[in-house]
């Protein structure tokens, strides 16, 4: 693929930070590219996952990166969550490292009138990502809607569009119990559902965070744990100690326990947001200006 298109700029989502077992696919990748002249970039969220030889993992990674990248581009605001806070090494990594700002999608390209909406019930948005996990935050829901029925709302649930058929089955028929419930499997315009949300319920994945972040909806997130993943966690609870979301726990998944949760959560003002979000601009313009550098080498 490299000889195909004799890339200018090779950029690499996450390695070496993450997805070292690919690396006898992507090194070799790198080190093609790099013998025609391209630049390597690497292209990072805001969080570096923990593993449990820490310092050995940042080793790894602090030599991956002087040996073969020119760039690091962390998608993230500093003022928030500066890198630091989860991987120690920053300052001995040689390419140069810039924070571009957060990637979210723009908001002024949704549709203004959606389907499912009752304009005059304020409405409690839940959605689980793909859909491949979560699905215990959707049974609680579906438990504790009919505690919620004294207030004037209507739940609009995505299930995710991986969400298993046998699972979605369930939860179809638990839902046609909840005249509160409207189920849908999937939509294309999440975010501009959360801009008409009063409450968005859902796990707390980066696109949906960002969502949440940009609309500033009311938000009850729960974190991803599995594979002892913590970068989600760790974002939820930074965003929880600024009063932006309230964090879902698993503790937190008793229908009586949630319904009141859910019901405080309604009746609070979250403060605005002030993050930077012009990832997509700044990402962009990063990579041109590493590619116009490297075109000029090229032709003097």
């Amino acid at each position: 693929m490299v000889d195909r298109i004799q890339p200018d700029v090779l950029v690499v989502e996450l390695f070496p930070f993450g997805r070292r077992r690919f690396s006898t696919e992507l090194i070799p990748c790198i080190e093609r590219a790099k013998t025609q002249g391209a630049k390597i970039v690497c292209s990072l969220r805001d969080i570096v996952v923990t593993k449990q030889d820490q310092t050995r993992h940042e080793d790894k990674i602090c030599h991956l990166m002087n040996q073969y990248f020119d760039l690091l581009l962390i998608h993230g605001d500093p003022t928030f969550q500066p890198l630091e806070l989860s991987f120690s090494r920053v300052k001995d990594l040689r390419c140069p490292v810039f924070y571009t700002g957060y990637v979210v999608q723009e908001s002024d390209k949704f549709e203004p009138e959606l389907p499912l909406v009752d304009r005059d019930r304020p409405l409690i948005l839940t959605s689980v990502g793909g859909g491949r996990f979560g699905h215990e935050l959707l049974f609680c829901i579906l438990e504790a809607a009919p505690l919620l029925e004294h207030l004037p709302h209507q739940i609009l649930m995505f299930a995710g569009p991986f969400c298993p058929d046998k699972v979605f089955a369930v939860l179809e028929a638990r839902a046609a119990q909840r005249p509160n419930v409207t189920l849908q499997r999937y939509t294309p315009n999440l975010t501009a559902y959360m801009h008409q949300a009063d409450l968005s319920i859902s796990m707390a994945g980066y696109n949906t965070t960002m969502n949440v972040l940009t609309s500033g909806v009311r938000a009850m997130v729960l974190p991803f744990t599995g594979n002892e993943d913590q970068e989600q966690t760790l974002r939820a609870e930074r965003l929880e100690e600024l009063g932006i979301v309230r964090v879902i726990r698993p503790a937190d998944l008793q229908p009586r326990l949630f319904a009141k949760r859910v019901f405080n959560c309604l009746q609070q003002q979250f403060p605005a947001r002030s993050f930077d979000f012009r990832g997509v601009e700044k990402t962009a313009a990063y990579l041109r200006d590493l590619a116009n550098a490297k075109t000029a080498v090229s032709e003097g």
